[in-house]
């Protein structure tokens, strides 16, 4: 029977620690030591939610919850920041739905569905921008102040954030991206089932501000990350639409 189980990076046993590294290499190939230790240390301040069967490691995400003022409302409200997903390659469920889900619970509340939330992410996976606007159908790209009148902008709530993280950002006309720091990897064969989305407008955003790049027959993931910036209110009409609003 699985578990999930909520650490900080640097509260991972030896045997948890190690298997997450491992799930860090199958994921990152190129990167070196220093960026996978980083990760599994706490100095973000970010959680990690491990589903484990029999002391295996089947997924690990990375989850950061506070409560801060946005964009959108006046009132402090809970912002979560979804950071890396791991998966074991023999593991055949989806990790960040069931992760997720637990997660929130655990750290908004039970009834998290019904509270205005935002939802912060590094995203480089067509499928998994996909996955995010429909959790969060008020989204980035295009999205801007609403009606709250709260005088903080999109920019300067992302920045503050990011910067905080040492994250290079680079504002686009209509949204931000992240410049990461991991050598290009070549997913020519994991494009098909991991990455290609089945929205091609979503594909095309992705390529043409190179952050899947393709060289000749080869697809890479070229170290530059979409920053996914979502609001839901189940309250607000404006939150509940696929509105698409200008940065």
């Amino acid at each position: 029977m699985s578990q999930f189980i909520q650490r900080k990076p640097s509260e991972l046993s030896r045997k948890e620690r190690s298997q997450v590294k491992a799930l860090f290499e199958r994921y990152y190939p190129t990167v070196n030591d220093e960026y996978i230790n980083d990760r599994l240390s706490s100095v973000y301040g970010f959680n990690i939610v491990l589903l484990k069967s029999h002391g295996i490691v089947l997924g690990a995400s990375y989850y950061k919850m506070d409560r801060l003022k946005t964009p959108f409302q006046q009132k402090k409200i809970p912002v979560v920041q979804f950071g890396q997903v791991l998966k074991n390659e023999y593991y055949e469920d989806g990790v960040i739905w069931r992760t997720g889900h637990w997660y929130a619970q655990r750290n908004i509340s039970y009834y998290y569905c019904i509270k205005p939330t935002v939802g912060l992410s590094m995203i480089s996976s067509p499928k998994v921008f996909e996955h995010f606007t429909r959790l969060f159908k008020n989204h980035c790209p295009n999205l801007g102040p609403m009606e709250s009148g709260n005088s903080i902008s999109i920019a300067d709530f992302l920045q503050n954030i990011y910067g905080k993280r040492g994250v290079k950002l680079r504002f686009r006309t209509k949204h931000c991206l992240a410049l990461l720091n991991y050598e290009p990897i070549d997913i020519t064969d994991k494009w098909e089932r991991y990455y290609k989305s089945k929205n091609e407008s979503i594909n095309t955003f992705f390529i043409e501000n190179e952050i899947i790049k393709r060289k000749g027959d080869r697809i890479f993931d070229n170290n530059v990350a979409l920053i996914a910036c979502g609001y839901r209110n189940p309250w607000s009409f404006m939150a509940r639409k696929g509105v698409q609003i200008q940065i």
